[in-house]
């Protein structure tokens, strides 16, 4: 194989592979903009190695000589590459403002490269143009007339033909200017990303235009403006490696960076291709250096050992094309930017985020950032008041459930484009997202049940949405709801961590609002035991010591369970201790403090209470019973008798009255206070311990010391109920006197 036919051969190859690039990026969007122009443009550069291959294929072949002008100078059809680039310089990375402003201006970049294709093909004999005519022959007035007009003709015709003369000087300049422009441009474009996949792509296409744009202009453009001479081989070198580095790093970028958006399938598919081509091309590079070298070695043609490479390329090419194609594959393809990768990391990334804002960032960032989306809004139901919340990086806004436009979507379970909606579009929540050019909106479901929905605008690129683009919103939105949900229970297990954490600072308190020590006399001793049913509860007894040497006794239950009922007792202790400054009879105290009660709870809020204060020195007991269970006196003869006399519950009716009794005690009488969660109290049966029980033990266990029956009381009670959760908060208070 000559020099000259492995030449053509390289220049056939890369033209194809130019041609396949482009064929690749116009299938991919037909409609895009961007596409368009990178696939002409890419065709344009294809056609100059396609026709440099047939021209060297010709002189190798000794028919240069018998090709026609018209012929040899289509070649200069590939040309207009350099306009064409200049114009993908004017739109990518960035469109540029000149363009904007100016859009004819993409037609005047090419007239003068029309005009020299032009004039390379119809005008490379200009003076015929003059023969042909007959205006030169025409005599008398009618010549005389003409001779303007011929003179005319014969100065155009004089300066096309110096123009042809030295086109390729003249054009050589402009050709540099392109691409230094070009390359300005595209240099500009990519300074001005701030997206770090998008400006890895711009550098790789510029860096390797820029290359491929140096070694042509020292091959060609250089040679043609100055004396210097460049050989053959080091031209042919040069051109090659301008055409590998220029197809090279655009297809680097498809591959590597999915430049342009071209689908993962199409990306593979172009590694196939290409490995294909590679393998095929060493292959019969190969065979025919060896097929030469046993010519050689034999003095002959072995036409068997031909046969014998066929059959040995049959066997190993398949394996070994596997091999290539697996190993391009995972030094190419693996990136971030493939879908499975990018919903493997966002999958292991998000499942350990149990921060609701840490996640939605987290969202926010894996779409502008892999996706190339300007814009990520996420609009979520918030249970709590029924409204939908709508986020972004600067935005957080809400809007009712009746929205029609959330009435709309629930009726989607796929990404659709906001303008396929059909329904009056005069809603807050849609006025909201075309006035901030929402373009893409992808439903949330969780169980079936629509929870919200990812709102996207256009990319930076400005392509398409593609159908793996639409595929893999769908599966990040379901991804999205697991770990949505895993973070909504961690946040209200927080929540419910600190709210217990803060009951039992309320536990501590509430418990430092009983008495530290019980009273001790020598004509009565006490006991008292209280357990909530929560952390927090309403029940309540106190012990107060008064300046005559009496003491008093309160117990007290407020409606409700948990933090309501706990700020009733701390009303009812605050109420009941200001009440002691004062020299009051039981009844006027517990007026006074149903009269507070009434004027600083809401309605529904009530609280029944017991208090009475006993004299030690007589023996008496002055008690005035609010609404309270009957405290039970359990006389040294066994006679029962229960402490009525009183009043209506606290806090429902502030004009309330409330009446007070005495009762004498003799020695080794006992009263028994308690609250209705003792009674009340249920066991695995559903049955209730009930007034008779308690009255039954107590009768039998009397004598006992009063800290000796508490705890008696509370063991029966835990064996009633036999593990089973306390139903109510229940409190006891025994005073036995002796």
């Amino acid at each position: 194989m000559g020099l000259l036919t492995l030449v053509a051969s390289v220049y056939l190859v890369c033209g194809i592979v130019l041609f396949f690039l482009g064929i690749t990026i116009l299938s991919e969007d037909y409609r895009g903009r961007l596409n368009r122009i990178t696939s002409l443009m890419l065709f344009f550069a294809g056609s100059g190695p396609i026709f440099a291959a047939f021209g060297t294929i010709l002189k190798a072949g000794g028919l240069a000589s018998t090709t026609s002008v018209f012929y040899t100078n289509i070649f200069f059809l590939w040309e207009l590459f350099f306009p064409q680039l200049l114009l993908f310089s004017l739109v990518f990375p960035v469109e540029n403002l000149f363009l904007k402003k100016h859009l004819r201006a993409k037609i005047l970049i090419f007239t003068p490269h029309i005009f020299r294709l032009l004039l390379v093909l119809f005008l490379y004999q200009p003076r015929n143009l003059i023969n042909l005519s007959s205006l030169e022959n025409v005599s008398g007035l009618g010549g005389f007339i003409l001779q303007p007009v011929t003179f005319v003709l014969k100065f155009l015709s004089l300066s096309v033909e110096v123009i042809y003369r030295f086109h390729l000087q003249f054009f050589s300049i402009i050709n540099l200017t392109y691409l230094f422009l070009a390359v300005l441009f595209l240099y500009q474009g990519t300074r001005k990303l701030t997206q770090s996949r998008l400006k890895t792509q711009a550098q790789l296409v510029t860096w390797g235009i820029r290359s491929a744009a140096g070694l042509y202009a020292v091959a060609f453009i250089l040679p043609a403006l100055t004396s210097l001479k460049i050989p053959d081989s080091l031209r042919y070198a040069l051109t090659i490696g301008a055409l590998l580095i220029g197809s090279g790093s655009i297809a680097w970028s498809i591959i590597r960076y999915r430049f342009l958006d071209i689908r993962t399938l199409v990306r593979q598919s172009l590694v196939y291709s290409l490995t294909s081509a590679l393998l095929l091309g060493i292959y019969f590079l190969l065979i025919t250096q060896l097929s030469n070298l046993m010519q050689t070695l034999l003095g002959r043609r072995v036409p068997i050992l031909e046969i014998g490479y066929l059959i040995l390329a049959i066997f190993l090419f398949q394996p070994i094309m596997g091999w290539i194609d697996e190993l391009v594959k995972r030094l190419l393809l693996k990136d971030k930017a493939d879908y499975r990768i990018m919903m493997e990391m966002f999958s292991r990334k998000i499942i350990s985020i149990l921060n609701l804002d840490e996640l939605n960032r987290t969202i926010f960032e894996a779409l502008k950032k892999e996706m190339l989306v300007e814009e990520v809004y996420l609009c979520l139901c918030d249970a709590k008041n029924g409204r939908f919340s709508l986020f972004s990086e600067d935005k957080n806004l809400s809007f009712p459930e009746d929205d029609h436009l959330i009435q709309e979507l629930r009726l989607k379970d796929r990404p659709f484009f906001l303008d396929e909606l059909s329904f009056e579009k005069d809603t807050p929540l849609f006025k909201t997202l075309s006035d901030s050019d929402v373009f893409l909106i992808v439903p949330i479901y969780s169980s079936e049940e629509f929870i919200g929905f990812f709102g996207l605008t256009k990319k930076i690129t400005g392509l398409k949405y593609t159908y793996e683009d639409l595929t893999l919103l769908k599966v990040l939105a379901n991804q999205f709801v697991v770990a949505y949900k895993n973070a909504q229970l961690y946040q209200e297990s927080l929540e419910k961590q600190k709210i217990e954490e803060e009951l039992l600072v309320a536990k501590q308190i509430q418990l430092g609002l009983l008495p530290k020590a019980f009273p001790k006399g020598k004509a009565f001793e006490l006991s008292a035991y209280t357990q909530p049913a929560h952390q927090v509860g309403g029940d309540y007894y106190d012990f107060l010591e008064r300046s005559d040497g009496s003491l008093g006794v309160a117990i007290a239950d407020a409606s409700g369970k948990g933090v309501p009922a706990a700020l009733m007792v701390s009303l009812l202790h605050a109420s009941l201790r200001a009440m002691m400054k004062n020299k009051f009879e039981p009844s006027e105290t517990i007026s006074n403090i149903n009269q507070l009660i009434s004027s600083s709870v809401s309605d529904g809020r009530f609280a029944t209470m017991f208090y009475g204060e006993f004299n030690p020195h007589t023996r008496k007991l002055s008690y005035c019973n609010a609404g309270h269970n009957y405290p039970i006196v359990i006389r040294k003869d066994q006679k029962v008798e229960f402490l009525k006399t009183g009043g209506l519950i606290l806090g429902p009716f502030p004009e309330a009255t409330y009446q007070m009794e005495e009762i004498l005690f003799e020695s080794e009488d006992l009263v028994f206070f308690y609250s209705d969660g003792l009674t009340e109290n249920f066991n695995e049966k559903q049955e209730m311990f009930g007034e008779d029980r308690l009255l039954e033990l107590l009768l039998e266990n009397r004598k006992l010391s009063c800290e000796e029956l508490k705890e008696l009381i509370v063991g029966e009670v835990e064996n009633f109920a036999h593990g089973i959760s306390l139903y109510d908060d229940f409190t006891i208070v025994i005073l036995k006197v002796l």
